[in-house]
Formats: structure tokens, C-alpha cells, sequence
């Protein structure tokens, strides 16, 4: 089977989270995959609640283990499928198409590793953590969540987590084989989607020991200056957030800066490198006019020859990417943040959302979390969008709906520069 997924559940004495974890697993939509869990022996119950779904598990054994790692390399001992994803206990797919929107996106046939976005869950609160499309950062730590990938089983077979090095990399043992993989040649693509929800409550939740151990690693295969300053301002940066002056400065930045000096700023071309040291990126002849409204900028990226009319709100606590030469037309809105109607305890949310190129939002357009607008799409005037609109299709109402098709083959630049706008 072409592109078959092995998954690998990892537990020991997990009975409040094996369910969740397991359900997800065979709620995928993608159908060639197997599921394999290797449980290390455990005595509260998770036993008893794996062997109702036995019938439908691939491989499932219950045994002493020398720890996470040692597990994960038994599990993938019995893979059959051509990739592997390790799904551990607690933890979830994002979405019931996740593995399947990771291979249709993550161009399987050129890689060797697929990467892709996790959602981070701390408390009744969830985060999107987005990736950075270029690999080469692997070079100095660790880009995506673990779980959040498929690595091809061969290479996971020839490359096993090195349990000799437990002592001195702990949890980081992941990192040290991707490291290794990605020293070796292997070709790391990035799916542009969300594949896995973790709980921040693991044992990785320790800042100041992944740096250590992040640097252990990196420092024996890279150059040991860049690697050994990467450290540092690491660990200086990690001590600066845990400050209340480091609170303050963020958010005069993030937020007085943005939304309280910069719209009183008449020219664009003052503008745009303040927006750049609030960490906005932003391409080639883009523009963003005054009275604009952006939370988090840091967490926002704007392609080239794109416009963002006065009066947008972007909210991007959970991300936004827009693409080139797209146009956000006055009073647009991209919110990200949430809440749960049905969380007792009012959950927070954050999904990201994503403009695709040649992209057009018409005034007072509304993109709610999670949500890609594909290429070239149209979005009416006064719509709200809270499902993906497809390439070049045209949207409205509310909720929004397809109600036409754009012609393809579009070919303009978005162009702004009019004086004090």
C-alpha cells in the first residue's frame, strides 16, 4: 500500500487519557494506516480499556520497558507501513483528516521526514505553534513537535532513538534523531496543516534543561560558535520572559507601539521597519494603511505586493499568514482566538488562519479561526467565513457560502503608495 501510516501509541498507566488517545487514532480518515500500541506493563486500568478496542488495533503488547524511548523503538520494530507517526498517550489528531491533509500536503513522494503544526494545550487554553517552512533551522533546535511528523520507517529503523544517551539528552532523545537525520541528508518538507494536539503538563516542560540538552546535541555536529551563542541568548531570553519587565517591554511593542504610536505615524515608510522590530514580517512592496488594529505581531506574515486597507483588525494570537498579492479590503477582520460555548471553565482557543495568493476580501469581511482562504479566492462584503473556502471560489453571507467561481490565470501586483495613508 502506497504511503501506508503506521501509528505508535506509547502508555504506561495513562487510563485518564489512553481512551482520547485511541479513539483518535481510528477516527482517522486516512485509510492506509495500521495502529500499533506498545504499553509498558501498566497496573491502573489503561490495560482493560486498550483491550475493548483490540479487535481493530494492529499490534498491541503490554510488558515492562526501559522507558518512553525504549518503547518507541519496540513499536517501531513492528511497523509495516512505509511512514511512522508516534501518537502517545494524552495526545490527539487535530482534526479526524489530519494524517490524511498531511500526506496529500507534505509531498510524500520527495521526502523522507513530513513536518507539520501541532496545537498546544496548557490547562483549559489551546495554542497553535506554527513552523517554520525551512528546515535548516534543525541546524540549531528542534522546529516541530515530534509527534507532529512522519518519518519514514526505514530511516526511523536505521536511525533509533539512542537510549545510551539517556543520561545526557533526557526527553530531548527525539531531537537527537531528528538532529542525526537531518546531518545525514535527509529531505524535511513541511505540510502547510495542523497535525497533532499535546499537553504542555509532559516531561519536555522544562525550559531551562531542553536548552541543555538541545545544545548537547547540536554542538557536536554544527559549528560550536554559532551554537554556543544560540544557547546563550536562549537562556538569557528564556530568564527575560520570566521577568515582569520583560511583560512590560512586550507588550509596549506588541501592543502600545503597534496600535497606539504607529497609526498616528503618516508615512509608510517609518511605518514598516517599527512593525519589523515589533517581529512583523512582511515582503516586498506591501502595505498596511494606517488604523490598523494587529495583536500579536510577531505571529504574523504578509507575502509581497499585498494591501491591508485602514480599519483591519488581525488578531494573531494563533497565527496569520497571508499571502501575495492579496488585498484586505477596509474594516476586514482575521480572528484567531476563541472560546469554548461549552467548556464550563470558558477554554480559550487559538487556530491559525491563512490568505492564499491573489486572495480578496471585500469590506467588512470576517475570517474566523482556523481557516484557509486557498488562492485566488473571493470573500463578498460583510461575509463571515468559518470553514476553508476553496481556490477561486467566490463566498458570501453568514455564515459564508460559495456562490460563484473566479476565473483563473490572474496575474497583478496589489500596489499602494499613496502619500499619508
Amino acid at each position: 500500500m502506497k504511503n501506508k501510516v503506521s501509528i505508535i501509541t506509547v502508555v504506561f498507566n495513562d487510563a485518564a487519557n489512553i481512551r482520547e488517545t485511541i479513539e483518535s487514532a481510528l477516527g482517522q480518515t486516512y485509510q492506509e494506516k495500521e495502529y500499533i500500541i506498545i504499553d509498558g506493563g501498566s497496573t491502573d486500568g489503561t490495560v482493560e480499556i486498550i483491550n475493548e478496542y483490540v479487535d481493530r488495533i494492529d499490534y498491541f503488547s503490554s510488558e515492562s520497558d526501559n522507558g518512553i524511548f525504549d518503547a518507541m523503538n519496540k513499536g517501531a520494530q513492528h511497523a509495516a507501513g512505509e511512514w511512522i507517526n508516534f501518537l502517545n498517550s494524552g495526545d490527539t489528531f487535530a482534526s479526524p483528516r489530519a494524517l490524511e491533509q498531511v500526506i496529500e500536503l507534505g509531498k510524500a513522494d520527495e521526502a523522507d521526514v513530513i513536518y507539520a503544526d501541532s496545537i498546544q494545550i496548557s490547562g483549559q487554553d489551546s495554542l497553535a505553534i506554527s513552523t517554520p517552512d525551512d528546515a535548516s533551522q534543525l541546524a540549531l533546535y528542534p522546529i516541530y513537535r515530534h509527534g507532529s511528523s512522519l518519518v519514514r520507517t526505514r530511516l526511523q529503523l536505521e536511525y533509533p532513538f539512542d537510549t545510551a544517551q539517556s543520561k545526557a539528552l533526557g526527553f530531548a532523545l527525539d531531537y537527537h534523531m531528528i538532529y542525526t537525520l537531518f546531518r545525514s541528508g535527509c529531505r524535511f518538507c513541511k505540510a502547510n496543516t495542523t497535525l497533532q494536539t499535546y499537553r504542555l503538563e509532559g516531561t519536555s516542560n522544562y525550559p531551562y534543561r531542553s536548552l541543555l540538552y538541545n545544545y548537547r546535541i547540536t554542538r557536536r555536529g554544527g559549528s560550536l560558535l554559532a551554537t554556543t551563542l544560540f544557547f546563550l541568548k536562549g537562556t538569557v531570553r528564556q530568564m527575560l520572559k520570566s521577568s515582569t519587565a520583560y511583560r512590560w517591554m512586550f507588550a509596549f511593542l506588541e501592543e502600545y507601539m503597534v496600535n497606539d504610536i504607529l497609526p498616528h505615524i503618516p508615512f509608510w515608510a517609518l511605518r514598516r521597519p517599527l512593525l519589523r522590530v515589533a517581529r512583523l514580517r512582511i515582503g516586498q512592496k506591501s502595505f498596511i494603511m494606517k488604523r490598523c488594529y494587529i495583536m500579536n505581531a510577531n505571529r504574523v506574515v504578509i507575502g509581497n505586493y499585498t494591501h491591508l486597507n485602514r480599519g483591519c483588525m488581525l488578531d494573531a494570537r494563533g497565527g496569520i499568514e497571508i499571502g501575495s498579492n492579496v488585498s484586505l479590503s477596509y474594516d476586514c477582520r482575521l480572528i484567531t482566538g476563541s472560546h469554548s460555548v461549552r467548556s464550563p471553565h470558558f477554554s480559550a482557543s487559538y487556530l491559525p488562519i491563512r490568505i492564499g495568493d491573489y486572495a480578496w476580501l471585500g469590506v467588512g469581511a470576517t475570517v474566523l479561526q482556523g481557516v484557509t482562504v486557498g488562492e485566488g479566492a473571493v470573500v463578498c462584503a460583510g461575509a463571515v467565513v468559518t470553514r476553508d473556502v476553496e481556490p477561486y471560489a467566490i463566498v458570501g453571507g453568514v455564515p459564508a457560502r460559495k456562490i460563484g467561481e473566479r476565473p483563473r490565470g490572474v496575474d497583478y501586483h496589489c500596489v499602494w503608495d499613496a502619500p499619508f495613508t
